[in-house]
C-alpha cells in the first residue's frame, strides 16, 4: 500500500511545481494588468502573442541553447530506449503563418467562448485554482489521447506520431483535427471556472515550457523521467500529461525515474517495481 502511495509522489510534484511557478509568474502579469480594462479584441492579441513568444523562444533555448551543450544533453538526457535518429520538419514560413493563424483562432475561441472573472491577487485563491486548473487540464488531456489511440480515431493522431526519436517542437506537430480537438478540452476548466487573464497568461506560458520539455527527451525542470518517451516509442500507453491518470487507470508503461535534487520525490519513489 505505501508501495503504490510512493509511486504517485513524482506526478503530485508535477503537480505542485506547475502551481508554484504560474502563481508566482501570475503575481508579476497582476502587478502590470490586474487593474486595467483590456477588451476583448487586446486580450485575444496578447493572450496569443505571450503563447507564440514563449513557445517559439523556450523550444529554441531547449534545441539550440541546451541541446548543443554535450555536458548539459548528458546530464539532462531522460530517454532510456535508444531509438533511431530522425531527420524533423524544418520551419517554413508557411507553417509558421499557418500555425500562427491556428494559434490566433484558438485565443479567440478560448476568450469569446469563457467567462472572465477578477480572481485578484490572492496567493491563495490563486494557488488553489492553478492546482485544479493543472489536475483538470491532465484528466482531459489523458481522456481525449487515449480516445485519439482507439482504432477510429487514429487517423487524426498519427501525424504527431511521425517521430520516435523527439524534439521539442514536436508538441506542435499535429493535424488540424488533434489541434481543434485539444484547443477544445483545453477550454473545458475554463469554461467552467472562468478565465483571469493573468492567470491564463501564466497557465499558457508554464503550459509551453511543460510541454516542450516533455518532447524535448530531457529531463530539466518539471520532468522527471522518460514517461512520454516511451509513448512514442511504444505507440501506447502513458497518456497523461505525467503518470497520476495511467496509474489510476492501469495504462502505464513504467518510466525510468532522473535521480537528481531537482526531482527530490524521486528518491523516495525510486525503489517502486511501477
Amino acid at each position: 500500500m505505501m508501495r503504490k502511495i510512493l509511486s504517485f509522489l513524482p506526478s503530485i510534484e508535477f503537480y505542485f511545481k506547475v502551481t508554484i511557478i504560474c502563481t508566482l509568474l501570475q503575481q508579476i502579469f497582476a502587478y502590470f494588468w490586474a487593474d486595467s480594462h483590456m477588451n476583448l479584441i487586446a486580450q485575444i492579441l496578447l493572450y496569443w502573442l505571450i503563447g507564440s513568444l514563449s513557445f517559439y523562444s523556450l523550444g529554441f533555448l531547449i534545441e539550440n541553447g541546451i541541446k548543443k551543450n554535450h555536458a548539459l544533453t548528458q546530464k539532462l538526457s531522460a530517454r532510456v530506449v535508444t531509438v533511431k535518429k530522425q531527420s524533423f520538419p524544418t520551419f517554413t514560413l508557411n507553417g509558421i503563418i499557418l500555425g500562427e493563424i491556428k494559434a490566433c483562432i484558438a485565443a479567440l475561441i478560448i476568450l469569446t467562448l469563457a467567462p472572465e472573472v477578477h480572481r485578484g491577487n490572492s496567493l491563495f485563491l490563486n494557488f488553489g485554482w492553478f492546482l485544479m486548473r493543472i489536475i483538470c487540464a491532465d484528466l482531459c488531456f489523458y481522456i481525449s489521447h487515449r480516445l485519439l489511440h482507439r482504432k477510429s480515431w487514429l487517423k487524426i493522431h498519427l501525424k504527431h506520431h511521425e517521430f520516435q526519436d523527439s524534439s521539442s517542437f514536436v508538441a506542435g506537430h499535429k493535424s488540424l483535427i488533434e489541434y481543434i480537438i485539444t484547443t477544445l478540452t483545453d477550454i473545458l476548466p475554463i469554461l467552467i471556472f472562468g478565465y483571469d487573464l493573468t492567470q491564463i497568461l501564466s497557465w499558457i506560458i508554464v503550459g509551453n515550457a511543460y510541454n516542450l520539455e516533455g518532447h524535448s527527451s530531457l529531463s530539466i525542470f518539471f520532468i522527471s523521467s522518460d514517461f512520454h518517451d516511451l509513448h512514442h516509442t511504444s505507440f501506447q500507453g502513458n497518456y497523461g500529461i505525467q503518470d497520476f491518470w495511467d496509474r489510476l487507470f492501469n495504462t502505464l508503461k513504467s518510466p525510468t525515474k532522473q535521480l537528481r535534487p531537482i526531482f527530490p520525490t524521486n528518491y523516495l519513489s525510486s525503489n517502486d517495481a511501477g
